[in-house]
């Protein structure tokens, strides 16, 4: 039922039901990389129902558990979406339902390993390698197996942001050993995935191109849309590298389509720059610009690279002398390569 009918017709799904709500979160739980604008608005949503009036919910703390998880999930699926403010003011609302339950120590770790996310989306790569060990140890004793090994994957990103790629490399392989031991295929899929991108960039295009084939699959086939976008952008590194700009440029604008798409502004603005930067390369100046020119307002409109502003201001110059600086061009797609990880 689209959100805007919902509210007349509320009171014919008993949503006070505490086992229809589990499962609510949980279908939303598994949606990220599939559909994140949806999540974000279904959660927030069922979290207003809940909130204003507040109902009360079950016998115990049955109501600030799901206040807590849907505001978990809707500053997830924002952070997705590249709205970094916004994740942070719904995991400040997590934090403060969640410390009235009684299970509250797994809550709070699942929380910030979210938080350590965002972190590393703002290139605070030493605070990351710092926490994630001890985090993730918590984790395994909290016995959050998932949650823990997801959080090489934030090690893995650090280091390589750190010319650390054989660190990086060595992380993902242990993660993928893991992954198969427990029969997590989303998480092997993202392993293999990230592996193709890691060894692009130490130069190793058949390894990269043979993990990015392993990755293929198994990403299809859960329908991880997300990661399969993320995958495109990376083959079409790997086939610019081979010189092969043409298939580089569809594989390109088959990720642009896909996170268009879905709904991630941040993968959109950065693969407009990357196209430019190709097109530059291919001697198709003017196709160039219109690439620049559709990234730019977004990157304004959502605040994404506040590090990367002074890069942004000379190609916004650079463009209105209509000649693209290049340098400026491609130190402000680097701010978004970690986003892939």
């Amino acid at each position: 039922v689209p959100v805007p009918e919902r509210v007349e017709r509320v009171g014919k799904f008993r949503l006070e039901d505490p086992e229809l709500l589990l499962t609510i979160c949980d279908v939303l739980r598994r949606s990220y990389n599939t559909s994140p604008a949806s999540v974000h608005a279904d959660a927030e949503f069922f979290h207003h129902f809940l909130e204003q009036p507040k109902r009360k919910i079950g016998l115990y703390d049955e109501t600030e558990y799901f206040l807590g998880e849907l505001s978990l999930i809707a500053g997830t699926s924002a952070r997705f979406l590249f709205r970094r403010d916004e994740a942070r003011r719904w995991f400040d609302r997590a934090e403060s339902k969640f410390a009235l339950t009684e299970n509250a120590s797994a809550h709070f770790a699942r929380l910030a390993y979210q938080r350590l996310a965002l972190r590393l989306e703002e290139r605070q790569f030493e605070d990351v390698l710092e926490l994630v060990p001890q985090w993730r140890e918590v984790l395994v004793r909290l016995e959050l197996k998932e949650d823990a090994l997801k959080c090489r994957f934030l090690e893995a990103a650090a280091l390589q942001e750190t010319d650390r790629s054989d660190e990086a490399i060595e992380v993902l392989n242990v993660t993928c050993r893991e992954a198969e031991a427990q029969g997590n295929v989303k998480l092997l899929a993202q392993a293999l995935s990230n592996l193709a991108q890691y060894y692009r960039t130490l130069g190793d295009l058949k390894e990269a191109l043979l993990q990015g084939q392993r990755a293929l699959p198994l990403l299809q086939q859960l329908n991880d849309r997300v990661s399969l976008s993320k995958l495109r952008w990376t083959v079409g590194d790997i086939l610019r590298e081979q010189s092969n700009l043409g298939e580089a440029v569809d594989t390109y604008r088959a990720a642009l389509r896909e996170a268009e798409e879905i709904g991630i502004r941040g993968d959109v603005a950065a693969i407009h720059l990357v196209l430019a930067d190709v097109l530059l390369d291919a001697g198709f100046d003017r196709q160039a610009e219109w690439e620049v020119r559709a990234a730019l307002p977004i990157i304004e409109e959502e605040k994404m690279v506040p590090e990367g502003y002074a890069a942004l201001v000379l190609l916004q110059e650079s463009l209105r002398r209509r000649k693209i600086d290049r340098q400026a061009l491609r130190n402000l797609h680097g701010f978004f390569q970690d986003e892939k990880a």
